[in-house]
């Protein structure tokens, strides 16, 4: 575990880290400041901040008060109501500092699916663009709108004037319609005390994770309703292919391995010391630091060297009449002192590599040293067949 490109790339600490660390809600519906992005089967939501008029469903219509345009901004809920860190309400004030325009943020609860779901239904989204839109995401809604049609439409990067920055193994969009705007890594955290009541030393592989010294030892998301859990799936399919990660599943819950709903929940099992590790994010020391917990509690181990890329993006949607102004928000989120700010509220990582961060911040984020993430091909046709095939052998055991 390292930080070897950023701290390559900042010399004394002048490159930054940022990548969203999104955060899923509980089981009651709460959101978290640290952790995955939201993924819960209800739909509806809430707009929240700014001017405009907002319909009973929540979309949102009409310009600001005396005509400044109105830019309707779709998230995810933590990025703007998590307790006192979400970036959200800063980006807001900043941008309409910047900006002859209001911004409006719209956080559905079912996140993404929200939008899907009223694009299916031939319903009016009435919002321009989406903050937090992960690569299977993007996957799924070109499947479900139909060869030919998006849900989103490009962006001329030549509008971008930091797009030069963005760090190359986050770009997930072969049609650049969804920016990279933020990152982080899917690892293990691990309570080194409960290790060393064991006897043993953290995890350094695949094979060790699922061997009997951490029996009954991994709390994981579940890849069916989290994208942090569906990540690790993905994690273990490039480590063992799709004709052996099944068996690899298996060997894990033979192991007594717990699969929880969702981030949220599965963390809190393992803050309540219910197992040792717990599949989340390497930037889970800045978390811990900032809130004074004990350290020896948040350690981040990466197996087999490796960790996978949790992306994040901003895409305009077809239908928004504000092309011009949402490419200009994103190019405004792009820039370093933004990102580096974004960084620090969402517990996170940059997806540009010139934005600075205080130089501690960088002692409390790892990177593994083989960075594991599927590109958009591969994911495309093969996302429902690899978590079907899951569901059907690993969920019901």
């Amino acid at each position: 575990m390292n930080r070897r490109r950023f701290l390559t790339a900042a010399g004394a600490g002048a490159a930054g880290l940022m990548a969203g660390c999104s955060a899923e809600p509980t089981d009651d519906g709460s959101t978290d400041t640290d952790g995955g992005s939201t993924d819960t089967p209800e739909s509806g939501g809430t707009a929240t901040e700014g001017d405009g008029t907002a319909t009973a469903d929540g979309t949102v219509t009409g310009t600001a008060s005396g005509g400044t345009p109105l830019l309707r901004v779709g998230t995810y809920p933590s990025f703007v109501d998590a307790p006192s860190s979400s970036p959200g309400p800063w980006l807001k004030e900043r941008f309409e500092s910047e900006f002859d325009a209001d911004l409006r943020w719209f956080a559905p609860e079912n996140s993404m699916d929200y939008f899907l779901q009223r694009r299916q239904q031939g319903v009016s989204i009435d919002t321009d663009l989406f903050l937090g839109l992960a690569p299977e995401n993007l996957v799924k809604a070109d499947r479900a709108v139909g060869d030919g049609e998006s849900l989103f439409t490009s962006v001329d990067t030549a509008d971008l004037s930091n797009a030069g920055a963005i760090v190359d193994d986050y770009r997930f969009d072969p049609q650049e319609r969804a920016i990279p705007v933020g990152a982080s890594y899917i690892s293990l955290v691990y309570n080194q005390n409960a290790l060393d009541e064991r006897g043993v030393a953290a995890p350094e592989t695949f094979d060790d994770l699922a061997s009997e010294p951490y029996e009954n030892g991994l709390l994981v998301p579940n890849p069916q309703s989290s994208e942090t859990g569906l990540e690790f799936m993905f994690w273990t399919i490039d480590q063992f292919g799709e004709d052996g990660y099944l068996d690899y599943w298996s060997d894990l819950m033979g192991n007594g391995t717990r699969i929880l709903q969702d981030w949220g929940t599965a963390y809190d099992a393992y803050s309540n010391d219910e197992a040792p590790m717990v599949v989340s994010f390497s930037t889970d020391q800045v978390y811990a630091d900032r809130y004074d917990q004990d350290m020896a509690r948040h350690q981040v181990g990466f197996l087999n060297d490796s960790g996978y890329a949790y992306l994040e993006g901003a895409a305009p949607f077809t239908d928004t009449d504000k092309l011009g102004l949402a490419t200009e928000f994103i190019d405004f989120v792009l820039q370093p002192e933004v990102q580096a700010e974004i960084a620090q509220r969402n517990v996170a990582l940059p997806a540009v590599d010139n934005a600075e961060l205080p130089s501690d911040y960088y002692d409390l984020v790892y990177e593994p040293e083989e960075i594991v993430s599927f590109g958009y091909d591969e994911l495309m046709g093969n996302v429902e067949p690899w978590l079907n095939d899951w569901s059907r052998q690993i969920a019901t055991q």
